[in-house]
């Protein structure tokens, strides 16, 4: 359900959205403590997620969500801590059976392109489901070529629209028309109109309730062999907006996204030790472009490029895990 071919300890932008989440969490638990909360997400063999989420907010009621049973025996072989509920079942079955009885987290992770409009339904039925103060976050594969790749001879303006007839086909009643557009089609911007779709299904699920409603509190796209984007929201009271993001300050977080704008991007480049500690140590005074000047080189042969990737890196570094080899 979440499983990859890359590894979690080589995805470095996935850690850095990960880490970005707990620092999030963190945040909305001034306005509710979450450790009494439920957290449910689709955690892969490892359960990476699951060991964050209990380390820092002591949330003991968990429940993992699997649907290959090779991946559940290694979950079940290399559950963590024993108050992980590892389930063996779809996410559609599980949002089906599922009732509310406490505040809950909830990560659906998607990866599979093909599922795109059943992946909508289930945030959806899931939203329907949760009361203020519950937090959703959303992963979907963004890679623009999964959807529609390019065909050799073809113009670029050709690809484009098939695409967005491709998406529209896929969505159908969930499809936003006026707001998703032919030039969003583009890798750079495929991931600004799922967010679109999100947003337009967010507000269908909630248009009959009319105390309540989706807030975005932040997105990222990235890539880790496959573009993705994440967002994450709260459902909250309408007439709650003002006091939670006075209690949060999430609108004064560098790495926030309140109003469905445009994911920030992550795509941090891969470090050595001796450079880390370099650029570490003159952060967080220093400016993206003086640290280039100073380094004397660039991360890519495009220096525009190699500047975005610093510039990320500089935004990210505080969430930017290091790995290195053990010997255990």
């Amino acid at each position: 359900m979440s499983g990859t071919s890359i590894p979690y300890h080589l995805r470095q932008n996935k850690a850095i959205d990960r880490y970005a989440f707990m620092e999030l969490l963190s945040k909305v638990d001034k306005f509710c403590d979450i450790s009494e909360y439920s957290y449910i997400g689709f955690g892969g063999h490892s359960l990476e997620d699951f060991k964050y989420v209990h380390s820092y907010f002591r949330i003991s009621n968990m429940i993992s969500i699997e649907e290959d049973e090779e991946v559940y025996k290694r979950q079940k072989f290399n559950q963590p801590h024993n108050c992980i509920d590892c389930l063996l079942k779809p996410s559609s079955d599980f949002i089906n059976d599922f009732q509310r009885t406490n505040g809950t987290i909830i990560w659906l992770d998607y990866t599979k392109p093909s599922g795109l409009r059943n992946q909508i339904e289930e945030f959806q039925a899931i939203i329907n489901k949760l009361l203020p103060s519950d937090i959703i976050k959303i992963t979907l594969n963004a890679h623009a070529a999964s959807y529609l790749p390019a065909q050799s001879g073809a113009r670029s303006d050709e690809i484009q629209k098939l695409r967005l007839e491709e998406l529209r086909r896929r969505l159908g009643d969930i499809f936003p028309s006026a707001e998703v557009t032919t030039d969003m089609m583009t890798q750079k911007r495929f991931p600004e109109a799922l967010c679109l779709v999100l947003k337009f299904a967010a507000n269908l699920a909630t248009q009959g309730r009319y105390d309540v409603y989706f807030q975005p509190i932040s997105s990222f796209s990235y890539s880790d062999g496959q573009e993705i984007l994440t967002v994450t929201g709260i459902i909250l009271e309408k007439e709650q907006e003002i006091t939670f993001f006075d209690k949060t300050n999430i609108k004064q977080w560098k790495l926030s996204n309140t109003n469905w704008g445009n994911p920030q991007r992550i795509d941090v480049p891969n470090l050595t030790v001796k450079e880390r500690l370099y650029i570490d140590a003159l952060l967080p005074n220093s400016e993206a472009e003086a640290i280039q000047e100073n380094l004397g080189f660039l991360f890519d042969k495009n220096d525009k490029l190699s500047l975005e990737m610093l510039k990320t890196y500089v935004m990210f570094y505080r969430q930017s895990p290091f790995f290195s080899r053990i010997l255990i």
